[in-house]
């Protein structure tokens, strides 16, 4: 089979051209003009304001700022702003159970993922508008609870989806169909099982009357004080019990390491590593082998966590202080968001950087062995 010829290929871009500009309008700077970048800022316009029943703040603006002994890199951020955060009931507005998108007329609104970049970052989901939508006729307000990964799920979906069911109450929650085992799981232990009853499930985008659109934020690495105590008394505090009359044991002061082996990003040398940490007293934990309330757990008992940089790490939300954190860095990805998760909750932080990129080399190796003891 041959490649496409220039002309064929020159028209493909063409058709290509056209119907992203069909699709999300002119484009400036491949930025289309059509999208609503905030209600609030557009709802001074009757095609947009017809459209909007409540803009509901869910939490204030704040600034927070941790105090940190150690002396850390200028990408190790100890500082953040977050803006308010609200919540949207719309009247006739289409949705992706997959991407959470939300659109009005052929307009779509980038709260609804966070921003523009974030949209056409995914890629995946730019034809989305394109595709036809299910009329779902029912009078209850309907949110959508995509399947992002799970760092993203757990900090921005679950906590709006918790938002938007105490503010709307009656509100239905609609899904994709064959969510991650964490989407149903996590939504059971912060809802209760009872909550499946308002559980839809959708193969593609649905068209409703009245549609729960909660703001997300254009750099969703930090998380607001405000979502951590909520995911804490919803979620932690239905897992773990507090108080006098808890049958859940004492913190056991585990030591546990967080296995990247079964990953698609794992990390070369890994093996070895883990083994050093055995000898000193660690378990190894696969947290995609773990039900949503075995990490809650597993975590909560911790008081040293070591790991490499993914999506296990979310789970320092449920550690309790005093403990130790220690995050390893392949050197050509560094993201601060567990540095500031762990600042968030008073924990001892420290980070080793792999010379070698996606290897453990034998440097970052005694380095890790040394922050862990």
């Amino acid at each position: 089979m041959t490649g496409l010829t220039e002309t064929a290929a020159k028209r493909r871009k063409q058709l290509l051209r056209f119907i992203s500009t069909d699709l999300l309008g002119p484009i400036a700077g491949k930025m289309p003009k059509s999208c609503i970048e905030s209600l609030e800022k557009a709802s001074s316009y009757s095609d947009v304001n017809s459209h909007i029943l409540d803009i509901v703040p869910v939490t204030e603006a704040c600034i927070v700022k941790h105090e940190v002994a150690a002396k850390l890199p200028p990408f190790i951020r100890t500082e953040a702003v977050f803006g308010k955060k609200n919540l949207y009931l719309l009247r006739n507005a289409t949705v992706s159970p997959h991407s959470g998108m939300a659109w009005i007329g052929n307009r779509i609104l980038e709260e609804s993922v966070g921003s523009l970049r974030r949209i056409m970052d995914w890629g995946d989901v730019l034809h989305e508008p394109l595709l036809p939508a299910r009329e779902l006729r029912i009078p209850e307000p309907v949110v959508i609870c995509h399947p992002a990964s799970y760092y993203h799920w757990l900090f921005e979906v679950l906590p709006n989806v918790l938002f938007a069911v105490a503010t709307f109450p009656g509100v239905k929650i609609v899904l994709p169909e064959n969510p991650p085992r964490y989407v149903l799981e996590g939504l059971n232990t912060a809802l209760g099982p009872e909550a499946q009853r308002d559980f839809l499930f959708s193969a593609g985008p649905i068209r409703v009357e009245r549609l729960v659109v909660p703001q997300y934020h254009t750099q969703p690495e930090f998380t607001s004080p405000q979502v951590l105590a909520l995911l804490r008394s919803a979620v932690q505090a239905k897992v773990v019990p507090q108080g006098p009359g808890s049958k859940e044991p004492n913190r056991s002061g585990a030591r546990i390491y967080v296995s990247r082996q079964k990953s698609r990003r794992r990390l070369a040398g890994e093996a070895e590593l883990e083994a050093r940490l055995r000898e000193m007293g660690f378990a190894v934990l696969h947290c995609e082998a773990l039900s949503f309330a075995e990490q809650v757990r597993a975590f909560h008992q911790a008081e040293v966590v070591v790991g490499c940089h993914g999506a296990g790490l979310s789970n320092l939300a449920w550690c309790e202080p005093p403990c130790r954190v220690v995050e390893i860095f392949p050197r050509n990805y560094i993201l601060d968001c567990f540095a500031w998760l762990s600042f968030s909750h008073g924990f001892d932080y420290r980070h080793v950087i792999c010379d070698t990129g996606h290897k453990i080399d034998e440097r970052a190796m005694e380095a890790v062995i040394a922050a862990a003891g």
